[in-house]
């Protein structure tokens, strides 16, 4: 492509080949930017012509992305969020802002922040708006593209071009239901031997695949194994989950037992369980916000006002 081709072509065709980059579906790559199906389809139209490339074929009942599309996408994306950063303003305005705030976390932060972060939000920011989705596990590729404004989790190790804010740090506890029939204080090793196990099954999408000290979290068996080189029998795991909330919900309900942080369990049933101190050294959890640095004043008052409730 010329100079004066590249002059003539609507800028906003890239953000179409982004958003398709990225679903690999027309109509979800509509949805994404709040456009028709057919609007999308004559932009890729146009981008066909105007690139000379197929940029997409169909395959298996999506599309897949030509070698040159992959190519202009990796090129492009960080230019079209650096004219987003550019674009943003300088100062923000709380009280009359009506801005939607993009967050993403697991049950933890929907637990133990968001309640505090939106009864402040009345006050200091009556018409700002929040939208909470479930945390994927694409979540930093998320924060970098700007789908999502800041996401909640542990500490991980991200790119350059993103800031991790840490908010508070927690501990591990063991959890029971209060009147269960041995699991009591002071917990004991031969108490929790003797117990079924609810056990969280996924690592990344709570802290990310690099925070390796939360295994210890995730695989609670393995740790029971070390502590006393024994193994668990079989049918002492009750169930697997995903998510801190089936863990504690199982728990409260029955006579499993499993390992959570204590903040969270202190705001999701405070009169339902017992939490235990571990009988075995766990490492302390620190939780935090990540975000892309930057120009986004939004987001940096987003983040003082996640201090000040933390």
């Amino acid at each position: 492509m010329n100079d004066i081709q590249f002059r003539s072509l609507d800028l906003n065709l890239f953000k179409v080949l982004l958003a398709l980059l990225e679903r690999r579906s027309v109509s979800a790559a509509a949805a994404e930017l709040a456009l028709t199906p057919s609007a999308v389809s004559h932009a890729l139209g146009r981008l066909r012509i105007a690139l000379g490339d197929p940029l997409f074929e169909r395959r298996g009942g999506g599309l897949t992305p030509t070698p040159y599309a992959l190519e202009i996408g990796r090129r492009a994306g960080p230019a079209i969020e650096n004219l987003r950063g550019a674009t943003q303003p300088l100062t923000f305005d709380p009280r009359g802002s009506e801005r939607q705030f993009a967050l993403t976390g697991g049950s933890y932060s929907a637990t133990v922040l968001l309640p505090r972060l939106l009864d402040r939000l009345r006050l200091t920011a009556p018409r700002v708006r929040v939208r909470f989705t479930p945390i994927e596990v694409d979540f930093i590729e998320a924060v970098e593209r700007g789908r999502v404004d800041i996401a909640f989790g542990a500490e991980p190790q991200p790119p350059g071009r993103l800031g991790w804010l840490p908010l508070f740090e927690d501990e591990m506890v063991w959890a029971a239901r209060r009147d269960h029939p041995f699991v009591h204080a002071p917990l004991t090793m031969a108490m929790l031997l003797r117990a079924r196990h609810v056990v969280l099954e996924r690592l990344r999408p709570i802290f990310g695949e690099e925070y390796q000290e939360a295994r210890h979290f995730v695989d609670e068996a393995d740790e029971l194994r070390s502590a006393q080189d024994l193994a668990l029998e079989p049918g002492r795991k009750a169930a697997s989950v995903s998510d801190l909330a089936h863990a504690f919900a199982i728990v409260c309900g029955s006579d499993a037992v499993t390992l959570t942080l204590r903040r969270y369990a202190e705001a999701a049933a405070p009169t339902a369980t017992q939490l235990l101190t571990p009988p075995h050294p766990t490492p302390k959890i620190t939780m935090g916000a990540l975000f892309v640095s930057g120009r986004d004043a939004g987001v940096n008052w987003l983040l003082q006002e996640l201090q000040a409730v933390a």
